[in-house]
């Protein structure tokens, strides 16, 4: 297991596609806005884009609003709506002076692309260039690197090629990436393609499968959290930070091979007063606090068979809420392991492509 000591948080929200005040993606926006700030209080917020519908300079405003109410830092990628009109992307720039960068924080290198630069996608020689040094600095450095970008590689109905395209794909499937964030689906689903690990976050604008909201990343050591909490969510949200979950395995370190612990990561505006949890349909075990917000307990597998198995986690607050978490993990007493490429969930057809 690795240590949880100083995790990484951060937040993505979905396309939000903004266009006029009050509609109901701005008010899911908002509600967004303030669990940030009043619930998870990540390190950052990663914008993933489309942040407007249309590029205009009304709603960019409105979107300056939005992330002027944030209590923490922030960034954001250009989407194809955010270049409506507007090629080269002025009115963003005028914002965030550059559509690339990275930054450095408690071991990982965080990567934002822009895959605009060409249509439909595409990146140009220069930020190829770039992204390859920035990963291979990362890498030599000894930090872990995390890649945000608009467009989604695993889109259906949408190629994801362009100038540069092949480059990118040489870079990520020759150096270890933690994980690809993505935006532009409209829906939410995770891909393993049995090195890397993808992430499509549900659109705010214009949601597909489900009420729009927010992923919440946590990152620590070898461990990858990833959760979808909605703007219909309440009480407290709840994240299995250890073991990784079994969709996002993608080599023998996330696999749980022996003696180990779970370890659960709770947000609440309440206070905790219990965590519980159980392998399978086990009995359930108390969860002990190890800090604000962290609980574990030792996770016994001697009698685990090898293979797929589900821990729930359970968290009640002073009021009687309870927040739940099921994922499956890998047990693998053998020492062995080769991640199978898989999706969760399967989507078949999507309005916006």
């Amino acid at each position: 297991m690795s240590p949880v000591e100083d995790p990484v948080t951060f937040v993505v929200p979905g396309d939000l596609h903004m266009t006029e005040p009050s509609l109901a993606n701005h008010r899911a926006a908002l509600r967004v806005v303030e669990e940030v700030n009043t619930l998870i209080r990540p390190d950052f917020v990663q914008f993933i884009g489309d942040n407007v519908q249309d590029a205009t300079e009304a709603q960019f405003r409105l979107f300056d609003d939005l992330r002027s109410r944030l209590a923490c830092p922030h960034a954001a990628l250009v989407g194809d709506h955010d270049i409506h009109g507007d090629r080269e992307a002025r009115s963003f720039r005028s914002r965030f002076e550059t559509t690339y960068g990275s930054d450095s924080l408690r071991g990982f290198r965080f990567l934002r692309l822009d895959t605009q630069q060409a249509r439909p996608l595409g990146m140009s020689a220069e930020q190829v260039d770039w992204f390859r040094a920035e990963v291979d600095a990362a890498l030599a450095s000894g930090e872990r690197p995390v890649i945000f970008q608009h467009n989604y590689p695993f889109q259906i109905w949408e190629n994801f090629d362009g100038p540069g395209i092949d480059d990118w794909r040489s870079i990520v499937q020759t150096r270890r990436i933690v994980a690809l964030i993505c935006g532009h689906t409209h829906y939410w689903q995770v891909a393993n393609d049995g090195r890397n690990v993808a992430v499509a976050v549900r659109s705010i604008g214009d949601p597909e499968g489900g009420p729009p909201g927010y992923l919440v990343g946590l990152l620590s050591g070898d461990d990858l959290a990833l959760g979808y909490r909605s703007v219909e969510d309440s009480g407290p949200f709840v994240l299995v930070t250890h073991p990784r979950e079994a969709i996002l395995a993608t080599g023998l370190a996330h696999v749980v091979s022996g003696r180990d612990r779970v370890a659960v990561r709770v947000w609440s505006e309440r206070v905790i007063q219990r965590v519980l949890g159980r392998v399978d349909v086990g009995e359930w075990l108390e969860l002990e606090p190890e800090s604000i917000g962290r609980w574990s307990a030792p996770l016994e597998v001697s009698g685990l068979a090898k293979g797929r198995h589900q821990f729930e986690a359970r968290a009640l607050d002073d009021r009687g809420l309870e927040g739940v978490r099921r994922v499956e993990f890998l047990v693998d007493p053998t020492g062995r392991y080769t991640a199978v490429p898989s999706v969760e969930p399967r989507v078949d057809s999507t309005a916006f492509c």
